[in-house]
């Protein structure tokens, strides 16, 4: 098969004013050509572009291009995480409309399914009506028939099923249409035609849409209520099963008796699993077959004994009739899988995801022509290659470390660095016994890498993002690592790198480092979280004891053992010094301060800054300090321009703020004047008014006014309110400059009304908040714990597990704007499937992660196509604090030293207890050279013809 479907030439990615650059979108389009021409001849492949490469965009031209070509017009299937149900969608029409020639807009139509049911609905549909693309959840498939509105036509199709030519029970059929509506929970059909459920049990499934529309219990553009494929199965459904739902009818009264509550839910339990086994006999018949699978998020396909793996059952493994799984085993004709970290697997593991594509469908005409016994033979060697890398990869890591300070001598002198001594004594002819092992161990990886990269090579396409940017600022890094003490200026000291103990947290973590001590074989988990706060550490005490008292588990304490009496009594002293009264005090803490300043100079520039953090109080402390510190900062810098107290400039902040909302203030009206210059511009913008509004509200917050306005107590003037709009941040961007992107964003990037609507909505909801002069607030002796909620101001928020999904998504959304939020706190719920980038180029992981990949997906949130490094030519600025001589710098060493090993020594898992932690920060880095050199590379080197 020389092609098995072409890519679609009119589809191009090149969409510049959404930041997509010719080069970014010539690789894509690329990808896609070769994804498709690769598939010709494979199962299937996965694409694992590093972060914020654009990934969904190549999987998207490919799902277009295959859904064009297809004769039969089937849907192509993106099954995608629960997290990301509502941006695959968005992107798929950002790409309908900015991607595709308008004749082709016309022919592709997405639908989206949360259920089996829905799924099910949508491959039955006729060809005015069928999608061309179905974005399916990962758990869709695992809810069977029962969720949903289509899970009540089911189970009234089992009634009609069980009842069925059994015409001598008429009462039951009355009785059953009489209490049909309670039984299905659907009461609410019954208020548009009575007599409803007695013309649909007469009538076939085949009919029931038509019936449905004509009472407008549903709309002709839904789908037929019974999918064909359950009707099929109806027919082959057991008797069993179809006895006992009867029996279960015939058990409700026909009047409201004491018992008719528990005979009406015993109905509805016979009803559900009758469902159960339903859905067990469908899937044992399905025969359609669709072009094409894309999975994003593949690496949960690791474990082939999750539910979610037994989706790709094969036929093979699935001999036992009544076990769920294979419900997509040979349904898909091909398969391409998405993910950031392939090389976060095991090789084993990596080829158990791989295994997944011999669940395509093998038989018929458009089948590869390897067929499944070849594939099978290619895996099994290309995991036989991959075991011998690891196994010299796992060697040369042995080797290496057993390297020491005095190794690192060449030519008869001590190097300096590792990479300044790695390419000398691979020149020089002899060396030291152990530096020549290192030296053989070396080059026996490398040998084998590249055996294992060459069969790998077919199978996977990735491709690192540039470290430098290209284009108008080429040249110009990307990013800057800042580690240690780095967050202070900017300027990394490499002899003394790490954040110095203030002398009033020298005892805490003099007693948290005897404690770890006291412990060598258990993780230290109290001393990270007194690296990270002081609160962290009081609520991982606080939770351990109540464990003991039988409460439940904690998290964060799961990969703790357990902790020697010697180790509880240092615990203990440390927890009675440690002084936590108010959100000073939490600043004392000498990391929470460092992140906390850090914070406050990108504010005072006008810069956004994101924080993520791996403990739940330490994002509250980081929260409540930074809030108080930058409303001190506030009334500080207003009371120096209005040269008053801070107590009068909150005051007179507040009536220059109102001035904005009079309509007769000369001040209003020059600040209209911007705006409607600004909006001029974007003549096809709705809710003009609603704008306007939102960016006079945020002009006129004191937290903008202090930083760029020229203030006076006589008030403020026009020439100050233009200087306001066209003074320089800390990027070199103005704000009109940063609007105009913003506006030009929602008239020519946002690709659905929705999707525009949505992020004006949100940004004009946004609070500001407002400057209280209050008591409290100034005299600090007497603002304690109670009074702390004050502090929290609006331009500083938190996002962690107990953030409903709304809440996440209205924070990215407002984020992504130039207005409030403008400090965003996070915990991994932040880390994955969420864009940050747009006016964000500061990002500080306050809490380190023992996974290098979980950092780098954190930084990949502003690291991604379109983002503001690429708009402004200043580089993401990505901070590593830690502390000096604890255990948060061996945390660091380690994590650092392992993220160059993590790409050679595949899916590596190491101990992080004290003892291993304390031998793995004593090693010799790996130099950055050779962690290059090992990994695979498999990126497309060049276009096919």
């Amino acid at each position: 098969m020389k092609n098995w479907h072409p890519f679609e030439r009119s589809i191009s990615l090149h969409v510049e004013k959404r930041g997509i650059s010719k080069a970014d979108a010539q690789r894509q389009e690329i990808t896609a050509r070769e994804i498709l021409q690769r598939l010709a001849n494979q199962p299937g492949l996965i694409l694992a572009d590093e972060v914020g490469m654009g990934k969904t965009f190549v999987a998207l031209a490919v799902a277009a291009s295959v859904a064009l070509a297809d004769k039969r017009h089937r849907p192509v299937v993106v099954m995608v995480p629960p997290a990301l149900k509502e941006k695959w969608p968005l992107d798929f029409g950002v790409f309908v409309s900015e991607c595709l020639p308008p004749l082709l807009r016309a022919r592709l139509r997405r639908a989206t399914a949360d259920t089996a049911a829905q799924f099910l609905q949508l491959i039955d549909d006729p060809l005015p009506r069928r999608a061309s693309i179905i974005f399916l959840t990962h758990g869709a498939m695992h809810r069977g028939l029962q969720r949903g509105d289509a899970g009540g036509w089911i189970k009234l199709a089992v009634i009609q099923r069980a009842l069925h030519r059994r015409k001598y029970l008429q009462s039951l059929r009355r009785n059953t249409c009489q209490r049909m509506g309670d039984l299905l929970e659907m009461g609410w059909v019954e208020r548009h035609e009575p007599s409803i459920w007695k013309r649909l049990l007469d009538r076939s499934t085949a009919d029931w849409r038509e019936e449905l529309i004509k009472f407008k219990i549903i709309s002709p553009q839904d789908d037929d209520p019974v999918p064909r494929a359950v009707d099929q199965a109806l027919e082959r459904f057991s008797s069993r099963q179809l006895d006992q739902v009867m029996d279960a009818l015939y058990a409700v009264p026909m009047r409201n008796s004491g018992s008719y509550k528990v005979r009406l839910n015993d109905a509805r339990v016979a009803l559900n699993n009758a469902l159960k086994e339903l859905w067990r006999v469908c899937l044992r018949h399905l025969n359609f077959r669709l072009p094409l699978l894309i999975l994003d998020e593949a690496h949960h396909l690791k474990n082939p004994e999750t539910r979610f793996a037994s989706l790709f059952q094969s036929e093979e493994a699935e001999q036992d009739a009544s076990t769920i799984g294979g419900e997509l085993n040979g349904i898909f004709e091909r398969m391409l899988f998405l993910t950031a970290t392939p090389f976060q697997l095991g090789h084993h593991e990596l080829c158990q995801v791989l295994d997944r594509f011999g669940s395509i469908a093998w038989k018929g005409h458009s089948a590869p022509k390897c067929g499944l016994d070849a594939f099978a033979k290619t895996l099994a060697d290309l995991s036989s290659l991959l075991d011998a890398a690891k196994s010299a990869a796992v060697r040369f890591d042995s080797t290496y470390g057993r390297l020491t300070a005095g190794d690192l001598s060449a030519d008869g002198r001590l190097c300096l660095s590792v990479d300044e001594w790695w390419p000398i004594i691979q020149a020089q002819k002899q060396c030291s016994p152990v530096v020549d092992q290192v030296l053989e161990s070396y080059q026996e990886t490398n040998k084998r890498m590249r055996q294992a990269e060459e069969a790998l090579r077919p199978w996977v396409i990735r491709h690192l993002r540039p470290r430098f940017l290209t284009g108008k600022y080429h040249g110009k890094p990307r990013r800057r690592k800042l580690p240690g003490r780095s967050i202070h200026n900017d300027e990394y000291d490499p002899a003394e790198p790490g954040l110095d103990l203030t002398p009033s947290s020298e005892l805490p973590f003099l007693l948290a480092a005897r404690a770890t001590i006291s412990s060598p074989d258990s993780r230290p988990l109290f001393a990270e979280g007194l690296a990270s706060s002081y609160e962290a550490f009081l609520h991982t005490r606080k939770r351990r004891r109540d464990e003991r008292m039988g409460m439940d588990d904690d998290a964060e304490l799961e990969d703790a053992v357990s902790i020697t009496r010697a180790s509880e009594w240092y615990l203990a002293q440390l927890e009675s010094v440690i002084p936590l009264r108010n959100h000073r005090d939490s600043a004392t803490h000498p990391k929470i301060k460092a992140t906390a300043e850090r914070v406050l100079q990108t504010w005072r520039a006008g810069e956004k800054a994101v924080i993520f953090c791996h403990f739940i109080e330490t994002g509250r402390a980081l929260r409540r300090t930074i809030s108080g510190l930058l409303h001190d900062e506030i009334l500080r810098l207003g009371g120096q321009k209005l040269r008053c107290s801070p107590r009068q400039a909150a005051v007179l902040l507040g009536r220059m703020g109102k001035r904005f909302f009079d309509v007769d203030s000369p001040i209003r009206e020059a600040c209209d004047e911007e705006i409607s210059a600004l909006l001029k511009r974007f003549p096809e913008l709705p809710q003009r008014d609603l704008l306007r509004e939102t960016i006079r509200r945020y002009i006129r917050t004191p937290s903008f006014l202090v930083r760029f306005v020229p203030l006076s107590r006589s008030g403020l003037t026009v020439r100050a309110m233009h200087k306001a709009f066209h003074g320089d941040s800390g990027s070199g961007l103005s704000l009109s400059t940063v609007l105009e992107g913003f506006l030009g964003f929602l008239q020519n990037q946002c690709s659905t009304n929705e999707e525009r609507t949505a992020y004006i909505n949100e940004v004009s909801a946004t609070q500001t908040g407002e400057m209280v002069a209050r008591k409290e607030i100034f005299d600090r002796d007497e603002l304690d714990g109670r009074n702390a909620r004050s502090l929290l101001l609006p331009n500083v928020r938190l996002v962690n597990g107990d953030s409903s999904t709304v809440t996440r998504r209205r924070l990215m959304l407002t984020f992504n704007s130039p207005f409030f939020p403008e400090v965003l706190i996070a915990s991994s719920v932040m880390a994955e499937g969420v864009d940050l980038q747009r006016f964000c180029r500061f990002v500080i992981h306050h809490d380190l992660d023992w996974n290098p990949s979980s950092l780098e997906q954190r930084t990949g949130r502003l690291d991604r196509i379109g983002a503001k490094v690429e708009h402004c030519g200043e580089p993401i600025h990505v901070y590593l604090p830690y502390l000096a001589e604890t255990q948060d710098e061996k945390m660091y060493r380690v994590v650092m030293d392992r993220e160059r090993w993590f790409n050679v020594v595949m899916g590596e898992q190491f101990k992080v207890d004290a003892r291993s932690t304390e031998a793995l920060a004593q090693r010799i880095p790996l130099p950055l050279s050779v962690a290059q050199e090992l990994a695979f590379r498999l990126e497309v080197r060049q276009a096919r013809p």
